[in-house]
Formats: C-alpha cells, structure tokens, sequence
C-alpha cells in the first residue's frame, strides 16, 4: 500500500511538472533500502540522462523509439555530488506499460561496505572447534549479515557486481572478496594501496582479509602491521592481525593483539558491549587453541552473558556462544553442563533458523558426539545420522562436511563394535578428504587414525600401521609438538606396537603421549586417564606392577570424577587394577572389582561385546586361581563364543580365549580337551606372525604352555618340536 501511495504521488507530480508522458519515456521512482524516497538523483540509459529525481524519489527516462513493454533495460547512476556514495542494488530494469511506474533499489556504498567488514569477520566468531570454513560457509554468513541490513539474497546477487561498477579499486576489490574471488580481489586492493585511494586503511584491512583467506598468514600480518602503524588503536585491526597470528602458531603474539583489541572496545564502547563479547570469543579462542581451558571458560561465559543482554536470549549469535561454551566445558570433563548448553544452542537455531539449515547439522553432530562420550550410542546414532542426511542434501555427497560426518557416525559404530558398518564409512570420509584437502591436511590425519584403529581391531595390523605412522607425520607437521592430537597419534600407534611385542618403542611412545597430555589438558582430563590405562596394561605385561598399580588407580579416579562410576571407561580401568591385584595375589580385593567391570560393561553394551569378553576372562582366570573351575568355565565358554562372534575366529583375543579356556581343561585333567584348543591359539598367532612381520605379545608365553601340554601328555622333545614346527609352517 505504501509503494502504491508513492507511485501514485510520484504520478501526480510528474504530471503537473511535466505534462502528459510521451510513449517511449518511463517512470522511474527510486527509494532507498528502507523504502524512503531519493530526490536529486539522475539516471542513464544509452547516453541519455534523467532529469533529478523529486522529493518523491520520482524522474522520468527516455528511451531509444524501438524498446517494447517487458523489455529488460540496463539502468545506470549518473555522476553527481548526491550520487557519490549511492548505488543501485540491482541496475536492470523491465519496461513498464503506460504510466506504471519502475522502481529502482539503491543503497549507500558506506553501508555495503559495513556488510563487507560484517561478512569478513563472521568468521572468527563461529564456533571453537569449527569444521573448515567453506564456501558455503561464507555465503549463507553473507547472506545473513545483508538480511540484516535489509537486502535479501536476490538482492544481494546483483547488488554485489552493480557495487563493483565503479572507478575505485577499493571498491571493485571488497566485492571480489564478497564473491570468494580472492586473488583477484588481493590485485584490485593492492593497487588501491599502491595508489593511496580514499580510506587507504580500510583497503589494507581488506587486503589483509584476501590474503588471510589464500591462507597467506604471513602476508597477512605485514599488511596489518602497517594499517597499525598508522593507526594503532583500532580493535579490528589488532583482532584480525591476532587471528592471522594465531594461524601462525604465534601464540604469545596472539594473545597481546587480542587482548589489545579487547581492552580497545571495552574503553571506546564500555564493558558490556557486543563488541566486547566478540573480543571475548576471540581470546577464548586463543586459549582454547593453546589449550588454556580454565582461561577460556569465564570469557565465553562473560560474552554469552553480554550477548544474552543485548540481542536476546534466542538470538542465534547467542547459539554460538552456548556452543563455544560447550564446547570448552566438555573438554574440562563437565559432560552434563554441555549437554544442557548443546541442546539449548539447537532449540535456538531450530527456532530461528528452521530445522533443515545447516548450522542445525552441526548441532546435531556437536550434541551426538557429546552423547557418545556419555555413554548413550542409542541416543546419539539417529542425531549423528539426521546431521550426516541434513549435509548430504545441503552440500552434496562429497562436500568436506560429509567427511566429518561420515567419521563421527563411522567412530560411534566403531565403539559399538559394529566394525562392518564402520568401515565403508571410514573409507568414503578418507578418500573425500584426501580429495578436497590434499594428502597432508589434518583431517586426513584423522580419517587415517580411525580407519588404522578399526583394521587394528580386525586384526589387519600391517595395513594398519602405515596409516598410523602417516596419520602421526601429519599431525606433528601440522600441530604444535605438545598438541592434544600428536598425544592421540602416539597413543594408537602405541597400543599397535604393544600387540605386535615392541614393547620398548610402545613404551616411550607412551609415555610421551602422557606427558603432552597432563601439559596441555591438566592432570585430571579424561584422556590423561586413557594414557594411564595403556601404560598401566604395558607395565603389566612387562611384570612392572608396584609401578603399574598407582597408575592405573589415578585412572579410575579420573574417570569416575569425568564419567561417573558406571561407564565403560571405569570399566577398563576396573579390569587392569582387578588384573594387577590377582597377579599379586590379592584376589579378595580384585575379586569385586572385576565383577562390577563385568556389570558396567554389560549395561552398557548390548549383545556381545569384546570389552564384555575382556572381563569375562579377567574374573574367569581369577576363579581358575582360586580353584573355582566350575564357576570359571561356562564365563570363558561364553567369552570364547562372544569374541569369535564379535572380531573373527583368528583374532588375537580368540587367540586368548582358547589358551584360557585349555588352561583350565589341563588343570581339570581334561589334556587331550586342551591341546586342540591350545593348538588352535597358536595358530591363529603364528598366522599373526606371518601376516604383521611381527611375533605377538602372547606368543612365546602361550608356546611354552603348549610345549608343556604336549609333554604332560607324554609326546617326546623331537615330536614336541614337529608338531611346533608344523604350526608354525603349515
């Protein structure tokens, strides 16, 4: 009705300024983005100009006699002081019938440029542990921040080139930037730098801002340097150099620029403005990078405050933050805080961005991998797998965001030992990767490790090792030495050269990992605990048990604070302490420790499990100890018949449990009931032997056992060392 009225008055004033219209001259009524009217305004079009538009925003434009009704015109805004700083969101226009009106869109090249430096720092407020920023990524950002200046997306596809119609370089080189066109965009702001154009700072803040997205962090801070040098108190400034920095690993100087910036906003705009909540973010991050969590939680809790106060309680930026939040929280072992913070973010972006947009994916998996550590895989497959359906249909099949959700729902499987359904998609997360991020990048890194992990588990380990020692190189060529990554990588490779009687080279891996790990997590983080536990199961092996047992009960304390007593992760450090105390016959005490492992376990994993096997034979061998066959035997049947169901008849852990189950039949006097199933055991780890290049942890101790068998059963030296001979090459 509006736009009705103020055709009709731009009419009515054409009128009596005018006279009647002649044929090929068009109405033409121009308002701004809010809809106010411009006067004073000329138009173009083949050479011919308008006369100014009048209060109404109104002018008339002739055209050439041949144009028709609906034909599609390229308007343009004719030199004048009044036009400077305006121009036309979209230029083409179609030819009206008789005395209808066109109306033409314009805003103010001040303002787009604010879209642009919105749009260039969305950014570094996204959330702490971002997947890579796409291209994707930075369009719908765009879009976002242009609705919020009153452009919609179709607007903002025309606007973007009609801004770049203009002599100025600056100008040509911010929509270079706005379309992802960085090289080009870094030529057109160099030269607007080299020829010092109007607002030359702002022009080496947006160079700095291709070059940062070229990945050309170097560059990236000399150019800021000098913006600083001549202007050193401005806070955009030092929290972009400090983002470049931190790209850099130049932790110190990150956080001094960033800080700089945050003491900057907080005197020009007060403590509690959302400015200030930025800067808060972008020191957590520092943190968080840096992995001072204690450091980065009252910042986030401090900008979620600000951000609450000044754009509302549902406010998607206030999503971010309670992600970032989470985040941190979770990584400091406060499960349940990051749950209620997880859900809240998403019922926010359900709420106001509709529950198909991309960001709710990212919640998803966010709340779904938070869900798996708790323990609840029932509960966090179906919103792993919603986020994983959501990207496929937003990006298509092959999109860096479907790697990682391939290998968020392919790790969940894993725990759940459903290894056949984890694999395909471990492999399909790796080859997206290796693809649309090279050979070398970090995630590959971490498509590596867990594909390494699952053909470890399914007894491929020498296809499993290369993948673990690239998935190492790359890490520690990307990471800091002490980063929380590079102690995963040693940790996995570890275990691998542990199974396969390396023990010395496992160890020190080991230890290393722990010690990166209680420097950059703290002493009492969850993944100190599984370092605890490997090494506690290492120096068990290696008959270093009074070294073994404050280990492993600094472990089950750290899990039972992060965790709770009933998870599963409790569970295995129940199980090495119930070991250790058999072994140095305390069975009293292990006795009760290894039947609450085998309670946790069952309750917390249907159906067969290998971690249930695992306890079924710890609590087993203690009853064989304690001459409790009766009770020991049906516990390794099952554990038998649940690790052959669950791995494969040839893993190593089969391997285990027949040499088990045949101790107890030699014991019972039930030999010639021992010897196939002790036979069976070494074959399966000769054939281990053959396949990895290496001899396993349990060879030699179960080949002993076996020679012993066969003597109890009255076999000669020379038909002892036949029959080994014989498995050993078939």
């Amino acid at each position: 009705m509006k736009q009705w009225t103020l055709a009709c008055l731009a009419l009515l004033l054409m009128a009596g300024a005018l006279g009647a219209t002649p044929e090929k001259q068009i109405l033409l009524i121009a308002h701004d983005i809010e809809g106010k009217p411009l006067p004073g305004l000329r138009f173009m079009y083949a050479l011919v100009k308008s006369r100014p538009t009048n209060r109404a925003g109104a002018t008339e434009l002739d055209l050439p006699i041949d144009h028709h009704l609906g034909q599609q015109i390229k308007i343009s805004l004719a030199d004048s002081p009044q036009a400077e700083d305006w121009f036309l969101v979209d230029p083409m226009v179609n030819v009206p019938t008789g005395s209808d009106a066109a109306t033409v869109v314009l805003m103010r090249r001040s303002v787009f440029r604010q879209v642009g430096i919105e749009a260039r720092d969305a950014r570094g407020q996204k959330a702490l542990n971002q997947e890579e920023w796409t291209d994707e990524d930075r369009k719908r950002a765009l879009i976002g921040i242009a609705a919020r200046h009153g452009l919609t997306a179709k607007q903002l596809e025309t606007a973007i080139p009609s801004f770049a119609e203009t002599q100025g370089r600056k100008d040509k080189g911010i929509a270079a930037y706005l379309l992802g066109e960085y090289p080009k965009a870094e030529g057109l702001l160099r030269e607007a730098v080299d020829k010092n154009e109007a607002n030359f700072i702002e022009a080496l803040e947006y160079l700095s801002a291709t070059q940062f997205e070229q990945a050309k962090y170097g560059d990236a801070v000399g150019t800021l340097r000098k913006a600083l040098s001549l202007r050193e108190d401005d806070a955009d400034l030092q929290d972009l150099l400090g983002q470049s920095l931190l790209e850099l690993a130049e932790w110190s100087e990150a956080e001094n620029a960033t800080r700089r910036a945050l003491t900057l906003d907080e005197k020009s705009s007060g403590p509690d403005h959302p400015n200030v909540a930025d800067r808060l973010n972008s020191l957590a991050v520092v943190f968080w990078a840096t992995d001072r969590l204690e450091e980065a939680e009252p910042l986030l809790r401090r900008a979620l405050e600000i951000d609450e106060k000044s754009l509302g309680a549902d406010h998607p930026k206030v999503a971010i933050r309670l992600n970032n939040l989470a985040n941190v929280v979770q990584a400091m072992g406060q499960f349940d805080e990051a749950e209620a913070l997880y859900r809240r973010a998403l019922r926010i972006n359900e709420k106001k961005l509709g529950p198909n947009h991309p960001e709710i994916a990212t919640n998803l998996s966010n709340l779904g991998l938070l869900l798996r550590d708790k323990n609840r895989p029932a509960e966090a497959e179906p919103l792993l797998r919603r986020a994983l359906s959501m990207d496929e249909k937003s990006f298509g099949p092959d999109h860096p965001k479907i790697g990682n959700r391939l290998n968020n729902l392919a790790y969940l499987l894993y725990g759940m030992n459903r290894l056949a359904d984890a694999e395909p998609l471990m492999r399909r997360a790796l080859a997206i990767s290796e693809k649309v991020s090279g050979p070398d990048h970090p995630d590959v890194a971490n498509h590596l490790n867990n594909l390494a992990m699952l053909l470890r588990m399914t007894n491929r380990l020498a296809e499993a090792e290369p993948l673990m020692r690239r998935a190492l190189a790359i890490t520690e060529k990307s990471s800091a030495p002490d980063d929380p990554d590079v102690a995963i990588r040693l940790n996995n490779l570890a275990i691998l050269l542990k199974d396969t009687n390396r023990l010395a080279e496992a160890e020190a891996l080991l230890r290393r990992a722990l010690e990166i790990d209680e420097k950059s997590s703290g002493p009492d983080h969850p993944n100190v605990a599984v370092r605890l536990n490997n090494l506690t199961r290492l120096l068990y092996e290696t008959n270093r048990f009074d070294e073994a047992e404050p280990l492993c009960r600094r472990a089950i304390a750290i899990d039972e604070k992060s965790f709770g007593p009933d998870h599963p992760n409790v569970a295995r450090g129940l199980n090495s302490l119930g070991d250790l105390l058999q072994v140095t016959s305390r069975t009293d005490e292990a006795e009760p420790l290894l039947r609450r492992a085998i309670e946790i376990d069952e309750k917390s994993f249907s159906g067969e499990h290998p971690f249930i096997a695992r306890d079924l034979n710890s609590l087993a061998r203690l009853l064989l100890a304690t001459s409790r066959f009766d009770e020991a035997e049906p516990l390794l049947r099952r554990a038998l018949a649940m690790d052959e169901k669950s791995l494969a008849p040839d893993h190593p852990d089969v391997a285990r449990d027949l040499n088990n189950l045949a101790k107890l039949y030699q014991t019972t006097h039930r030999l010639n009931e021992a010897e196939p199933l002790q036979r069976r055991a070494l074959t399966i780890l000769f054939e281990f032997e053959r396949l990895s290049g290496y001899e396993h942890l349990r060879q030699a101790k179960i080949l002993s056992e076996y020679r012993d068998l066969l003597k109890e059963l009255g076999k000669s030296d020379a038909e002892v060392e036949a029959a080994i001979k014989a498995l050993e090459h078939p």
